[in-house]
């Protein structure tokens, strides 16, 4: 590096504490500190000044690497490379490639860029390979650039290189460049990069800037611009190693596989018309080297809804009028020769009209937008539009309308920028408010409105059973076809089976229908009703009951609309074409039952078949035929089979007299019985009148039992004591 530039006319004005004294010492140190240069390996950094080189001679000499000069700027290409290249690898020295940097730009951005493209450019042309030393930075030139942005400039440069290969750059300066210009920064050397310091000193160590380089030293050091090496016409500059062997800091063999983002790839800028943006291509993990590509893209203000930029593929883009109210992402592909992945920045805020604030307060200058699908069970999401002011923060609000578009109503939870719509949506119109909230404060676009949600088509018909899929509608039928159970979209959990079966009561009770079975569903059961329909009209008479443990049924509420009211778990209506329709939120058994028959859930009690007692017992003896009345009254409250018996003081049964006694009814004349029984079909009183032959009876205290059964088996008894003397 004994020239500035590619001209090769002038040595470096930043090294201009050289003298001859200076040369003259470090010809003296070169000559008396044999011991350091036997534990440092030594070498050569070479460019096109230095013409021809007899490679052989310089290995022959004890020198151990060299680093050539490979490019300048983005235009520059030495031309002595590849031969210095090939020429020092076949001799055996390690050899390393340098970049002269020419920072320029006037903003973070702009440095960005041109530090990112040098990069690019450095590595297209040296293609550092596993086995060479690291890539080197040859930072001389300031470009007039300020302390921060050539601190930025030279990260950037770095880091490009390492995302593409995976390998830290080294970084040339001398200490005095790097404390005026650099203003002694350590954070280069944080972020990983080795130095190579050039300190042109007969001492026994350089001078190592930015506290000591943040802890690392250097790696390599440029102690002088003029020494005499076999092989090299001239004055070329010597280096030493801080180390004895340039293998060991030589790239490793480059990974294999797939590219993965590690760290995802950044804009930096200002989100301002007219003002240069770059993208920072990210961390990658995987194979590599890498290559990179870039495409600009153009989004909603929230980073949604993007679209490619045409011709937006470099690694700057400055945003034109029509990125004005948008945001920007850039979509970075790593490609490895055997694979290539992209990665998205996060998005900009959006893009300010130039010489706006982006603190201003944000104005909507175009509506969002709902997109979807409007049926039961698809998701609608919406853009936020385009906004001036760089909001930094949406916040959603969707409501549910009439059909008309009116008289709209928050739906709860309904916050996100998506929004699945549900049965309760079902004829509504649907509408969002959006709200832009940046620095200048908040402003809430005018809603945007959909047309009317239809219902989700039913699939085919299933038989017996059907498993509930995402965003589809369910329809399923009993096997015979006696009923169908369908549900809109999220009225079941996803993966669960419906199962509808056809169900035959005791013939004893009769009636017939369906079971609505749904294993595993959690016990607050439908989030919207399921709807279970009888193809034909029910015969004239019928009661439709219901039951949700197999064992009870009730009648089935009768609705006054074909919608089920919130908080009510279920109603029938009959369609217009007289055919009967069950709206349930939760799993259950329908059955068709005789109007007034047993069975009939109209005159059965949800608590069971409890009896009342309406008058005392009392007994009455009738000297006539020498028999004694038992005499009492009960209230059924509902459907009930009825057994009376009567034992006396020592737990013996007592015969009863069929003619003459009343159990609800007259008994029918025949034998004594020790048991009678009756049936009710609806809830009534019950006239007991129970007649014994009273010359077998002793005195003390008789009981009376009297047992009911409901059409479900349930049971009451009564137990009613009385004396006889």
């Amino acid at each position: 590096m004994a020239i500035v530039g590619s001209s090769g006319v002038a040595r470096r004005a930043r090294f201009a504490c050289v003298s001859a004294v200076v040369v003259l010492a470090a010809a003296l140190f070169s000559a008396s500190s044999g011991a350091v240069s036997t534990t440092r390996a030594k070498g050569v950094d070479v460019s096109n000044w230095q013409g021809a080189i007899n490679w052989t001679k310089v290995a022959g000499a004890g020198y151990r690497f060299a680093i050539a000069k490979a490019t300048e700027s983005t235009t520059y290409e030495d031309s002595t490379y590849l031969a210095n290249r090939s020429g020092s690898e076949a001799a055996g020295l390690s050899f390393g490639a340098y970049h002269f940097a020419r920072p320029y730009g006037s903003s973070l951005a702009a440095v960005t860029a041109s530090a990112v493209s040098q990069a690019d450019y450095f590595l297209g042309f040296a293609t550092p390979q596993p086995g060479e030393l690291p890539p080197v930075l040859d930072l001389e030139a300031t470009g007039a650039l300020s302390a921060r942005l050539l601190n930025a400039w030279t990260l950037a440069w770095a880091q490009e290189v390492y995302a593409r290969l995976g390998v830290h750059p080294l970084i040339y300066s001398s200490p005095a460049f790097w404390q005026q210009y650099l203003a002694d920064s350590p954070a280069v050397a944080a972020a990983g990069t080795p130095l190579w310091i050039a300190h042109w000193t007969s001492a026994s160590a350089p001078w190592v800037p930015a506290q000591n380089w943040n802890g690392l030293g250097w790696t390599f050091w440029q102690w002088t611009n003029c020494v005499s090496v076999p092989g090299i016409g001239g004055c070329v500059d010597g280096d030493r190693m801080n180390g004895t062997s340039p293998a060991s800091i030589a790239i490793a063999p480059y990974p294999e596989g797939t590219p993965t983002v590690g760290t995802p790839p950044s804009i930096v800028g200002i989100p301002e018309e007219g003002m240069v943006l770059s993208a920072v291509s990210g961390v990658w993990d995987g194979g590599k080297p890498l290559a990179f590509t870039r495409q600009w893209r153009r989004c909603d203000a929230a980073g949604d809804n993007c679209v490619d930029i045409p011709g937006a593929t470099r690694i700057a883009y400055r945003p034109t009028t029509d990125d004005v109210g948008h945001s920007i992402r850039v979509v970075v592909a790593a490609a490895n020769g055997t694979a290539t992945r992209k990665a998205s920045t996060p998005a900009t805020v959006a893009i300010s009209p130039a010489g706006t604030a982006p603190t201003a307060r944000p104005t909507n200058l175009r509506a969002p937008a709902i997109l979807g699908l409007l049926q039961v069970g698809q998701k609608l999401t919406t853009t936020v539009g385009t906004w001036t002011g760089s909001p930094t923060k949406f916040s959603y609000r969707w409501k549910r309308c009439d059909a008309n578009g009116s008289h709209c109503a928050p739906i709860a939870n309904a916050t996100h920028p998506a929004y699945l719509t549900t049965p309760d949506d079902l004829d509504s119109t649907i509408a969002v408010v959006v709200t832009a909230t940046g620095t200048g404060g908040s402003a809430t676009a005018q809603p945007v409105k959909t047309a009317a949600v239809a219902a989700a088509p039913l699939p085919p018909l299933s038989v017996a059973l059907q498993t509930v899929v995402r965003g589809v509608a369910g329809n399923v039928g009993a096997i015979d076809g006696r009923a169908t159970a369908t549900w809109q979209p999220g009225a079941v959990p996803v993966g669960l089976t419906v199962n509808l079966d056809s169900v035959d009561q005791d013939p004893a009770i009769g009636g017939s229908g369906v079971a609505l079975h749904v294993p595993d569903l959690p016990i607050t059961g439908f989030r919207w009703p399921v709807e279970l329909a009888y193809p034909t009209p029910a015969p004239a008479g019928t009661v439709l009951g219901y039951s949700t443990d197999e064992k009870v049924f009730r009648t089935v509420p009768v609705l006054g609309l074909p919608s089920l009211p919130i908080g009510q778990s279920l109603g029938s209506y009959v369609a217009d074409d007289g055919t009967t329709h069950v709206l349930t939120r939760a799993p259950l058994e329908l059955a068709l039952f005789t109007g007034g028959g047993w069975g009939d859930p109209t005159y059965t009690s949800p608590t069971g078949p409890d009896l009342t007692q309406e008058t005392p017992v009392r007994t009455v003896a009738r000297l006539a035929d020498r028999s004694l009345l038992v005499l009492t009254r009960l209230t059924a409250a509902s459907q009930t089979r009825l057994t009376a018996t009567i034992t006396s003081p020592m737990g013996k049964p007592v015969s009863i007299l069929p003619l003459g006694s009343v159990f609800g009814s007259p008994l029918p004349a025949g034998p004594a019985l020790r048991t009678v029984k009756a049936e009710r079909d609806q809830p009534e009183t019950i006239r007991v009148r129970l007649r014994l032959n009273a010359r077998y009876l002793v005195a003390g205290k008789y009981t009376l039992r009297i047992t009911a059964v409901d059409p479900w088996g349930r049971t009451s008894v009564k137990r009613f004591r009385f004396a006889i003397s």
